[in-house]
């Protein structure tokens, strides 16, 4: 029951953004829920959302009871949904890593955690899957992936939970699906072998700070084809087998655990033969809140507490179902329900009385399943007729541009007030930006970060004193712009509460009014050799100046591509040549921003040939040697040697040295009594070889 869907692109539904002076977040995220209040419920829901409400506000009513207010250092630790392993080979698109895993890290930096949990879910990182799936070299990469993902979060200062269970077949991911046939292909002995490998290699190479090995018995179990997990004691033999996996392994420096989800049938054996082991902490998953569900979490806890263990929640989040539907519904369909704007409010009262409960009984850490809900939701009377894929998939894109603009919706910014405190500090004013790249419509803007108390948002990007863009990132390419007009930009960041800071300084800039060079004309060839070609042209000439001259060539006009990019003035000298070739040469002209004009009108030359050797001779000297004699070749390409073709007819001529170094040669390899055909050819220091010299011959004594 875990979420796992990629951020991209797509379309916002409503992002929403507070002012600190208008509301206190914190208390507005205490009003209790009810269906009544809140007119926006659709008719259908109605019913549903007031069985949810009323079970949250039951368990909140027990904490407002028995929790004195003192807070808790827990560790509040949101998924990082997008490095989800279910995404499978997703995670190695280009770009995935710093374009959607960074955006979201930051947008959960800003709310304040100080953690965050990721799936690294069996086979991923078990070699025997790749050679099962002819893809050794992919276990690599994953490996590289996820030390990245690790290296970012601790450079953060952030810590790393991760859950190394089993992937689900969600809409939206590839993983389940992926892993499917595998998973049928293990019986019970290589299927725990498979999965405490697993274990080990998270440990070892990933190094995270807490590695839940067992989160959802039940859940794991229908994924893998594995039914003895699904039983108290088939889940202990698992966990044992991983745990004495890790120590064989020497892994000290991770915080290990095990859990099940508070709806599981038998729920608090789970726990107790969890505690009977030397994990660190005891995980729980929190989705139905109907009927006892919920308040399993404070039962587990006490049974946990008991043990003398840590508690843990890896996964958290509130299902809205009705009573009936518990146990009939498929994790897309209740998943699918999550993405409508209408549930805020469940959302925000589930998340605080979670937090809340978390420092209570002190939980260890506290992880919310669902963060793209901290910054974006869809409305119902826009996406009520999709499927349940299409609402995933539309939830999903409308996450990544909400990340990528910095945005939050309430539930976001109440999670924010919930675990770092209300907020009414504005984070630093932004530097001014500067130009790190322009063009004539457009312009590439790049600034200093700024700091806060609890993290940077996004900045809110100024043109000409309206707002036009939220970035995440503190840079952004504005465009299209009008060539030649004057533009001024400022700055002001925003934090995930709403805080916004004064403006930067202004920048002004002007672009420059560039229409493309005039055509090269007069382009000629002024002289050929061997192994050159020169050519001339008259100077272009353009507004926005000559930044230089592009040359074209082929062996026709119609395969002509760029040989020279860089050449400043009207004139080039090609040294890329062979002799006896014809070539086809054209030229254009660019500006200073780069834009080109159109080819000119093409020329054409044709190399010299390279002269042969004359003047050969062949003189017998005894019955087993033949002196040859030759004059070099001339041209403007020096001779780097010669080779001698022989025959016994003149038909026969084959190489018998190809590296003569001199005008003379001495044929040691005749016989008496013969008589030999000889030819010398030149080459030079392309290897290029002349046409053959005059035939002699020789007749040994």
């Amino acid at each position: 029951m875990c979420f796992l869907h990629v951020l991209g692109s797509g379309e916002l539904d409503k992002m929403y953004r507070f002012h600190s002076s208008h509301f206190l977040l914190y208390a507005l995220a205490a009003v209790p829920v009810a269906a009544q209040s809140n007119p926006n419920v659709p008719t259908q829901y109605q019913a549903m959302y007031s069985t949810v409400s009323t079970q949250i506000s039951a368990f909140q009513a027990v904490l407002n009871q028995s929790w004195n207010g003192v807070p808790y250092p827990v560790t509040w630790a949101p998924h990082l949904s997008a490095a989800e392993s279910d995404q499978f080979t997703a995670l190695l698109g280009s770009g995935y890593f710093s374009q959607t895993v960074m955006l979201e890290l930051l947008e959960l930096q800003a709310t304040g955690a100080s953690a965050v949990t990721i799936h690294i879910s069996f086979p991923i990182l078990y070699q025997p899957f790749y050679a099962y799936s002819n893809n050794p070299s992919q276990y690599q990469q994953f490996v590289s992936f996820y030390q990245q993902v690790a290296t970012a979060v601790h450079a953060a200062g952030m810590k790393l939970v991760v859950e190394a269970t089993v992937a689900e077949n969600l809409d939206g991911t590839t993983g389940g699906a992926s892993f499917a046939p595998y998973y049928q292909t293990l019986d019970w002995n290589d299927y725990m072998t498979g999965r405490a490998q697993n274990a080990v290699n998270v440990a070892q190479l990933i190094q995270p700070d807490y590695l839940s090995l067992i989160c959802e018995p039940d859940t794991e179990a229908g994924n893998a084809y594995q039914s003895t997990e699904n039983s108290p004691s088939g889940a202990l033999q698992l966990l044992q087998t991983e745990l004495t996996a890790l120590q064989q392994a020497n892994v000290t420096n991770v915080q290990l655990g095990a859990g099940a989800g508070t709806w599981i049938s038998s729920f608090t054996t789970y726990l107790q033969n969890y505690a009977t082991t030397p994990v660190n902490y005891i995980d729980m998953h929190v989705y139905p809140v109907n009927n006892n569900d919920f308040m399993n979490v404070l039962t587990g806890a006490s049974v946990i507490q008991q043990a003398g263990k840590a508690i843990g929640v890896s996964e958290a989040w509130p299902d809205k179902m009705a009573n009936s539907e518990l146990g009939t519904l498929n994790i897309n369909t209740t998943d699918s329900r999550n993405v409508f704007s209408f549930w805020a409010p469940i959302d925000t009262a589930f998340l605080l009385a979670m937090v809340d409960c978390a420092q209570y009984q002190k939980f260890a850490f506290f992880s919310p399943s669902y963060p793209a809900y901290f910054a974006a939701y869809l409305n119902y009377n826009t996406y009520s007729a999709d499927t349940a894929a299409q609402l995933l998939s539309a939830g999903t894109s409308a996450a990544g541009t909400a990340n990528r603009a910095g945005a939050f919706t309430s539930t976001g910014a109440a999670f924010s007030a919930m675990i770092a405190g209300p907020d009414t500090t504005a984070p630093s004013i932004p530097t001014a930006p500067t130009v790190s790249t322009s063009s004539s419509t457009g312009v590439t803007l790049a600034w200093t970060p700024s700091t806060d108390n609890i993290g940077v948002a996004g900045y809110n990007v100024y043109r000409n004193g309206v707002v036009v863009y939220q970035v995440a990132m503190p840079n952004i390419y504005d465009t299209p712009l009008t060539p030649g007009a004057t533009y001024t930009y400022n700055l002001s960041a925003f934090d995930a509460q709403g805080n916004v800071s004064a403006q930067s300084a202004p920048l002004t800039v002007t672009l420059i009014d560039l229409s493309p060079p005039t055509v090269p004309t007069g382009e000629a060839v002024s002289s050929v050799t061997q192994n050159s070609v020169s050519l001339t042209w008259a100077p272009s000439t353009g507004g926005g100046g000559i930044g230089g001259y592009r040359v074209l060539k082929g062996s026709s006009p119609a395969t002509m591509q760029i040989v020279a990019s860089n050449v400043p003035g009207a004139s080039y000298l090609d040294s890329h040549v062979t002799p006896a070739t014809n070539y086809s040469y054209a030229v254009e002209s660019y500006n200073l921003s780069g834009i080109s004009s159109l080819p000119s009108a093409p020329v054409s030359a044709t190399t010299l040939a390279l002269p042969p050797p004359a003047n050969l001779t062949a003189t017998a000297m005894s019955k087993t040697s033949v002196l040859l004699s030759w004059s070099p070749s001339g041209g403007t390409d020096a001779p780097v040697g010669y080779r001698v073709l022989k025959g016994t007819s003149p038909t026969s001529l084959q190489i018998v040295n190809a590296g003569v170094p001199a005008t003379t040669y001495t044929d040691s390899g005749v016989g008496p009594n013969v008589t030999y055909y000889y030819e010398v050819e030149m080459y030079d220091s392309l290897g290029i070889s002349s046409a053959p010299s005059n035939m002699a011959t020789a007749t040994t004594p």
